[in-house]
């Protein structure tokens, strides 16, 4: 039996609200409710971070159903283009959503679409390009303005089926409800969280001690738990208590968690604007706080080209950990390039790998040989002398002593409120052996 695979972008807006995942859940329970049978779980493919029309999350939807044939496609097809007009954020100018929805003999996503993915995923995709590869496969579109919500509805489409292997358990509220924190108990959080970690993340920052299920915007999202386990996504939420009538909750297949986003370069010079890279070099200027109570430093690649580095404030302690730095450790850093003249170039970290610390060195006074104590100069060319016990040695010359570093070598990620939604969590290292995680009923 045929499979009609949906994809859908760009209909949220950062200021009026809405959430695409939303319209994916209500396409589902009508389209459900019409008779079609779903013929995959529901897909939320996170894009390019670093796109700079993106909102916050930058997420796609991929939704797939059994159709009859080429008509009943097209029924369904309509289907979703009614909620989608209706639904979507249509009075935010930068607003601009896609439809794009594609036939096949089977569930699985097009592999013709993959390489529109994984540009999406790393790059900024080409729209024309993106609409001639549909019209070579025969896809259906529609969209409500230029269009460029076809490329990330395409892109949800052809990411492949192992791309998306986390889950994300959303519970929604009414449309049009105000922004501000949502009603959500703290300490249901933190249970929740210590119930089910590591098979659930990123529900609670221990550090700051703050919530992080719940966003604080227009959306209709109220909580959102995510993890490798579906049963412990399920079970995280319903330890949490909410203080509002949840109108609907929805579960998505994702690559949230999967740190897919990033490029390897070799040089400064091949970094690519709105791109998140992954770049090794030498740390060249101490960092130091700067405008804005963010830390800085310049790195330098193995060519000898040289970019700057920011930990912005929001990271927090984070900073702390770079301020550790000094020049010639050798780093590699994982961040977004996102150009904003006069400013100059410069990577905003998501991730910092130590690999290398240099042994920092000064000169000091030398010990007395009687009583240990550290001794004093008498003055240049002199020697030194001990004020504890009075013993005296003209001869006596500075001594080179090692210096403690603050760090040590290792991966650092910022504080779990500052991370991406594509960000790899320290936790992912845990999932690749499930018996070291499994959770007990």
């Amino acid at each position: 039996m045929p499979v009609a695979h949906i994809g859908i972008d760009d209909t949220d807006s950062n200021y009026l609200g809405m959430c695409t995942t939303y319209i994916g859940a209500l396409i589902e329970d009508e389209l459900r409710g019409l008779g079609y049978a779903g013929a995959g779980e529901p897909r939320l493919v996170r894009l390019n971070p670093a796109y700079p029309m993106k909102t916050r999350g930058n997420g796609a939807i991929h939704l797939r159903y059994r159709v009859e044939g080429r008509a009943d496609a097209m029924r369904l097809f309509g289907r979703v283009e009614d909620i989608l007009a209706r639904s979507a954020a249509l009075a935010d100018s930068k607003v601009d959503p896609g439809l794009v929805m594609i036939v096949t003999p089977d569930a699985s996503p097009p592999a013709a679409l993959s390489p529109i993915y994984e540009e999406a995923l790393r790059r900024i995709a080409s729209l024309p390009a993106a609409i001639r590869l549909l019209a070579s496969l025969g896809a259906i579109a529609s969209w409500f303005k230029s269009g460029r919500g076809l490329v990330g509805a395409a892109a949800a489409i052809g990411a492949p089926e192992d791309a998306t292997r986390m889950y994300e358990l959303l519970a929604y509220r009414s449309p049009g409800s105000p922004r501000g924190p949502r009603p959500v108990d703290e300490e249901s959080v933190r249970i929740a969280d210590l119930e089910t970690w590591p098979m659930t993340y990123d529900n609670y920052d221990w550090y700051s001690m703050e919530a992080l299920v719940a966003p604080r915007g227009p959306d209709p999202v109220i909580v959102g738990v995510r993890g490798p386990d579906r049963s412990s996504v399920i079970r995280a939420y319903s330890a949490l208590r909410i203080g509002t009538r949840v109108e609907r909750v929805a579960i998505y297949r994702t690559n949230h968690g999967s740190g897919s986003h990033v490029v390897d370069v070799n040089a400064a010079s091949e970094i690519e604007p709105y791109t998140t890279v992954r770049l090794e070099g030498r740390v060249a200027t101490r960092p130091s706080f700067g405008r804005g109570s963010h830390v800085f430093f310049t790195l330098e690649d193995s060519r000898g080209g040289r970019i700057r580095v920011a930990a912005y404030e929001p990271t927090k302690h984070f900073r702390q950990v770079v301020l550790g730095l000094e020049p010639g450790d050798r780093v590699r850093v994982v961040g977004s390039f996102r150009p904003h003249p006069p400013d100059p170039p410069t990577i905003n970290l998501e991730l910092l790998e130590v690999l290398e610390l240099v042994e920092l060195r000064a000169r000091s006074a030398p010990k007395c040989p009687v009583c240990g104590s550290r001794m004093e100069s008498e003055g240049s060319g002199k020697g030194y002398r001990c004020t504890r016990c009075g013993h005296r040695d003209p001869g006596a010359v500075p001594v080179e002593v090692r210096l403690p570093r603050r760090i040590v070598r290792g991966t650092y990620l910022p504080p779990s409120r500052a991370h991406r939604h594509l960000t790899r969590p320290v936790e992912a290292s845990l999932w690749e052996d499930s018996s070291q995680c499994a959770v007990e009923d």
